[in-house]
């Protein structure tokens, strides 16, 4: 089924307001899952609210906490998030970084305790949009194997690197080969992935996206590459932020009180000079340019067609899963 942006961020609001979260944050918060579902990332927006509300009864989310400041070590501040609501923590933490960037070249806010920011892009959009280099991750409970190992021990950990291009260029990468997200999108769809994305209960590789949120034997991104890639982001973030590990998150039984990192780098004291723009754009053309698999379809730079869909949401509605709206009315 198709709905308006207005009427999902409405009814967003509805039941953050039913679940008793007052409207400073209930307000923020239904916009922020608006807007996520609006860039066509619903696995993180409208498909991952009745996981939030889930998290927001049992008090895992606390509605009315905010981040405190707990350490200073030159561009590096360390933050406390008291469990508050994840994507409204997470905006104001790259606010933040932004801040001390713009004073001294970097910023790097490093934040424990705090809840899923559900789309990780949407704060390297926000950096980006405002002429900064933004990289920032999350660690996550332990939903992988590590390449070699049967036994979930590792996070998806997605990391997110934005640059100011116009349309802006950002990856959004979980360290799986597809989010959980994604592989609820095809199982939703009764579509198989187009590449492998896991193992089978045999240990052979498979395409079948419900099979493998069932056994939790998801594949790491570029194999060895993407398992070594999220242990060390969990590494980092732990040592910044003080906060617990994916180890420690895992054996307190949920995803709750994890750690993230957001990082502003201002490109020159000028900000992004018309020079460096003509050189985003000509890596951009180049790419573009390049001889194509596919006739009719151009080598992608990622992040661009974001504004593309935001855009198509706006004026022609935003698709909505019907078991999920559903879902939504009951809450």
């Amino acid at each position: 089924m198709k709905i308006s942006y207005l009427d999902l961020e409405k009814e967003f609001l509805r039941i953050l307001r039913k679940h008793g979260v007052s409207d400073d944050s209930a307000i923020p918060c239904a916009h922020e899952f608006a807007e996520t579902t609006a860039y066509g990332v619903v696995s993180h927006g409208v498909n991952r609210f009745p996981v939030f509300i889930g998290q927001l009864d049992k008090g895992e989310v606390k509605p009315h906490a905010n981040p405190v400041k707990v350490g200073t070590f030159g561009a590096i501040e360390k933050w406390d998030g008291q469990q508050g609501i994840g994507n409204l923590i997470a905006k104001k933490m790259m606010d933040r970084a932004m801040e001390i960037a713009s004073m001294q070249g970097i910023g790097i806010v490093a934040l424990r305790n705090t809840n899923h920011w559900m789309r990780g892009g949407s704060y390297g959009y926000q950096g980006a949009k405002k002429g900064f280099i933004s990289i920032c991750w999350t660690n996550s409970i332990a939903v992988m194997p590590a390449w070699g190992a049967k036994q979930c021990c590792i996070g998806t950990n997605p990391l997110i690197i934005a640059v100011p291009t116009n349309p802006i260029t950002m990856v959004d990468m979980s360290m799986s080969m597809f989010s959980y997200g994604k592989l609820q999108n095809y199982r939703l769809a009764g579509k198989a992935l187009p590449i492998d994305g896991g193992f089978d209960n045999e240990g052979n590789y498979t395409r079948d996206p419900a099979t493998i949120e069932a056994n939790k034997r998801i594949l790491p991104m570029g194999y060895w590459k993407g398992s070594g890639l999220s242990i060390v982001l969990d590494m980092i973030v732990t040592m910044l932020s003080g906060g617990l590990s994916v180890s420690d998150i895992t054996k307190s039984g949920s995803e709750t009180n994890v750690s993230q990192i957001f990082i502003a780098i201002k490109p020159s004291n000028e900000g992004v000079t018309a020079s460096m723009q003509k050189s985003l754009q000509d890596i951009v053309s180049y790419v573009e340019n390049a001889e194509p698999c596919d006739p009719n379809i151009r080598p992608r730079v990622p992040g661009q067609e974001f504004e593309k869909r935001y855009r198509k949401s706006m004026t022609e509605g935003i698709e909505v899963n019907d078991s999920i709206f559903e879902k939504l009315k009951s809450l």
